[in-house]
């Protein structure tokens, strides 16, 4: 019979012996992995990067000289003689003739409704009417 200090330096041994074979295979596992490595970037970074290439183009020439010229496209109805569109400045003739949405804009504490134009009537600098239609919002979210 063993006494249990010789068991317990018994098991000590089997444990380090086993703990050595561990290591070792962990090692050389490892080392297998690291020169695995080692080689895969080795070939990345041997090989230079071949640059891209354009094919050659023939040359072509100059653009000969010629005279300029520019298409005029003139929109069906305009009148030369007053140029078409609105003319600036924009000028309000009757504070009164502006409509209002038939609801406005209520305030976010709801005690007061703010009113929203609806149309507002304007006159260009060529004293043509402007007719500016505004849609109507949604009550704001408080």
């Amino acid at each position: 019979m063993t006494t249990p200090t010789e068991r317990a330096n018994q098991l000590r041994g089997n444990l380090n012996e086993r703990a050595g074979g561990i290591r070792g295979r962990l090692n050389a596992r490892a080392q297998r992995l690291a020169e695995g490595l080692a080689r895969n970037l080795s070939e990345i970074i041997d090989r230079p990067p071949t640059p891209p290439t354009l094919r050659r183009e023939e040359p072509r020439g100059g653009i000969p000289s010629a005279r300029g010229y520019a298409q005029y496209n003139y929109q069906p109805g305009s009148n030369p003689g007053r140029g078409g569109g609105i003319a600036s400045p924009l000028e309000e003739v009757n504070y009164g003739s502006r409509l209002y949405h038939t609801n406005g804009i209520p305030s976010t504490d709801g005690l007061f409704v703010y009113p929203l134009l609806s149309r507002l009537l304007l006159e260009d600098a060529d004293g043509a009417p402007v007719e500016i239609y505004l849609a109507g919002t949604s009550a704001p979210t408080p």
